[in-house]
């Protein structure tokens, strides 16, 4: 007789843990990707299988979104705008402070990007050729109209190249 109250008290702890952890991964679900200025976690997508030797079908994807692993091992997602020039592909970041992206990178170059829901694992490394940064700016200002975007106040940018990894 005094069991039968536990056990019913035990049911119904189970279904709220139950109800709990179907909350939980909504909710993780949900926050995993970034949208717009949100930050997210991980990308879902389909893993790419084959190597991309020209990136110019992105011409017309005004943002891909990247994947950055943070120091405390957890995945770290941003939107982000892309340039492809002479067949490779281009980030660019402005601003007096690196992005956390950034900061990421600058630890561990492995990351991945997902366009249009494909997931390509990539290296990224700061461009630090000042001529071809030029002319990767001049690509970004030809997609982006920077003037549109800025008004007068263009910002000084500088660029990670991007090489996929299978």
């Amino acid at each position: 007789m005094i069991l039968e109250p536990l056990a019913s008290a035990y049911r119904r702890l189970l279904r709220v843990q139950k109800l709990l952890v179907l909350l939980l991964i909504m909710l993780l679900t949900t926050a995993c990707s970034p949208k717009d200025e949100r930050p997210g976690l991980w990308l879902g997508g389909e893993e790419a299988t084959a190597m991309v030797n020209d990136w110019r079908f992105t011409d017309e994807i005004q943002e891909i979104a990247i994947e950055t692993r943070t120091w405390y091992l957890l995945a770290h997602s941003t939107t982000i705008w892309c340039v492809e020039y002479e067949g490779n592909l281009y980030v660019g970041s402005y601003g007096s402070e690196k992005k956390f992206w950034e900061k990421n990178i600058e630890r561990n170059p492995q990351a991945k990007i997902s366009i249009n829901g494909e997931i390509y694992k990539a290296t990224m490394s700061l461009l630090d050729d000042e001529a071809l940064s030029r002319e990767v700016n001049v690509a970004y200002n030809r997609k982006y109209d920077m003037e549109e975007v800025f008004g007068d106040e263009i910002p000084l940018w500088w660029f990670y190249r991007i090489e996929q990894q299978l």
